[in-house]
């Protein structure tokens, strides 16, 4: 919700917003690929519709966007418009016409317990730098940063990055700091998704834990010779035959890729679980969600491999035990 969009090639030295998106939003598809789906709300008091259609084609292409909605706050009197958005892959939605939409597209759409959709737990994640400052930067991250980064293989490792900077103001005490540390967990999942279907789709199930310790260094840094490359810049700096751009507890990654590789499609739904039980945290409701437990049923693959990710991140970026104690608890839970 209410992602900023930065020019990341910028000179000002800064990433200064160049516009906003109300929803962004990953749709997985057949083929475990996870498409971007925008979605805009506006009045138009100033502007047509048509011209706005244009503005969110023209985000979809910086952000590599497959489908946009903008929801209008009015009935939309204008058909050529609606006509001219489809043909640039933009729905132009009034409020009735999206609630038409929803209900042909899901009947249910209304009555799923979901915590995602409590708009105040937003409201109160969002705000949680104003309750501790410190956590700015990874809400930042949550909200802007992660989505402005152009490739899986940077969020891969800019995530576990961000993650390991974060473990020394997260307390496993307070259940927002739980909430954060697994939606980071959720983007993380992101790009490991993308990571093993583009194993699986050059490599199928390579044969050997070394081969796949390769392939995974070819994919992740964009080929052997890149790796050897920014391997020996490191090496250069860091004064130290260690080699190591690997991430961390490379060995369990590899181990980690290997399993998930044998469901590899089913790795895309996790971060919508792991979104999930991190705004079960957030909430201050106490209120009893299902939603978690009906996707954990509805892929049971997809849960486990939650379970495993979650290990995997707890045990490479070194959090405190207690986090891990309390996702791999609940997790468990929802595929009782």
């Amino acid at each position: 919700m209410e992602a900023e969009i930065y020019c990341t090639d910028g000179i000002m030295g800064s990433n200064a917003p160049i516009t906003d998106i109300d929803v962004l939003s990953l749709i997985p598809n057949n083929y475990g690929k996870m498409k971007l789906v925008l979605g805009d709300c506006k009045t138009l008091k100033s502007q047509s519709p048509i011209a706005r259609a244009f503005w969110m084609s023209g985000l979809m292409n910086w952000v590599g966007a497959e489908k946009g909605f903008i929801i209008l706050g009015k009935d939309i009197k204008q058909e050529d418009h609606k006509l001219a958005a489809s043909k640039i892959n933009v729905s132009l939605l009034s409020e009735k016409d999206f609630e038409v939409y929803a209900n042909s597209t899901n009947p249910n759409y209304k009555v799923v317990q979901s915590a995602i959709l409590s708009l105040e737990t937003w409201d109160e994640y969002l705000a949680l730098p104003k309750r501790f400052v410190h956590l700015k930067p990874f809400i930042e991250f949550v909200k802007n940063g992660f989505w402005n980064i152009p490739d899986y293989r940077a969020q891969l490792r800019h995530t576990l990055l961000k993650i390991r900077e974060a473990k020394s103001e997260l307390n496993p005490d307070n259940k927002m700091h739980i909430g954060l540390f697994a939606d980071l967990i959720a983007l993380f999942s992101i790009a490991m998704s993308h990571t093993v279907t583009e194993i699986f789709n050059q490599y199928l199930l390579p044969e050997s834990q070394e081969k796949l310790s390769e392939n995974l260094k070819v994919v992740i840094w964009g080929g052997m010779e890149n790796y050897n490359y920014y391997n020996s810049l490191y090496t250069y700096v860091k004064n130290s035959n260690e080699s190591d751009l690997r991430l961390p507890e490379w060995d369990s990654f590899v181990q980690l890729t290997r399993q998930c590789l044998e469901q590899p499609f089913s790795v895309s739904y996790v971060p919508l679980i792991m979104r999930e039980i991190a705004f079960e945290f957030l909430n201050n409701n106490n209120q009893d969600w299902n939603f978690s437990k009906q996707l954990a049923v509805n892929n049971r693959q997809a849960a486990k491999f939650a379970l495993l990710i979650t290990e995997y991140v707890c045990k490479a970026t070194k959090v405190s035990s207690e986090f891990k104690e309390v996702l791999v608890n609940r997790l468990l839970s929802i595929q009782a």
